[in-house]
């Protein structure tokens, strides 16, 4: 008898568990904005994130396309958030990259209250992917590539989210003499900065401090 009880009991356990992995492999092909929010509330970023990006091959909605770039690059994915960046960014004067500026103008509009009023959504994201791509410059062309694009999709008047600003830092806290060198070259060859800006100056003296610190 109890046998027979036993071997009811797993029979019945297993029948559970085949359906809670059916149903977890239903709901993930059908909903995976329900599984990334749900991996997100539990601490599994990196799933999240995946997730994110299998939502976005469905719906075509870039703010998951942003939100993937976004997972991977905080958790040191640089490779997959380089390639999540360039799907995102496009080409120059492709119809990604006019999505890409309409996408970002559209979350400068909804900016949540508090946010600062010079935030800008398009710097801060290629803010982030210049960080990233800082990783993945391996030659001295993929560097002056990275400074220029750093530079390019910074604007006149520098804040806080400046890609340029954003890619300083990253050499800077990786005490990068060379790159600090190379970058601050870059900055200070342009004249699309103001000069009088406070962040420009700020950017100016901690690339000349990190390159006399070597």
């Amino acid at each position: 008898m109890k046998k027979l009880i036993l071997k009811t009991a797993l029979i019945t356990l297993g029948v559970a568990l085949i359906l809670a992995v059916s149903l977890f492999g239903i709901v993930s092909f059908c909903a995976p904005a329900s599984m990334m929010r749900f991996c997100e509330s539990i601490g599994l970023d990196n799933i999240s994130g995946e997730y994110a990006y299998q939502e976005y091959e469905n719906t075509k909605n870039l703010q998951y396309l942003a939100h993937s770039f976004e997972i991977a690059a905080a958790n040191g994915s640089y490779s997959r958030a380089d390639e999540r960046f360039e799907e995102l960014y496009g080409e120059a004067d492709s119809p990604e990259r006019k999505a890409f500026g309409e996408f970002c103008a559209s979350q400068d509009n909804s900016s949540l209250p508090g946010d600062p009023p010079d935030y800008d959504y398009r710097s801060y994201l290629c803010g982030r992917a210049a960080a990233v791509k800082y990783h993945l410059a391996l030659t001295y062309d993929d560097r002056t590539a990275l400074c220029a694009f750093a530079i390019e999709e910074s604007a006149p008047a520098l804040i806080p989210e400046s890609p340029v600003i954003s890619l300083a830092l990253e050499a800077i806290g990786q005490k990068d003499a060379a790159f600090c060198g190379l970058l601050l070259v870059r900055v200070r060859g342009t004249q699309k900065f103001d000069k009088e800006n406070e962040h420009y100056r700020n950017l100016v003296n901690f690339l000349e401090e990190a390159v006399n610190e070597q």
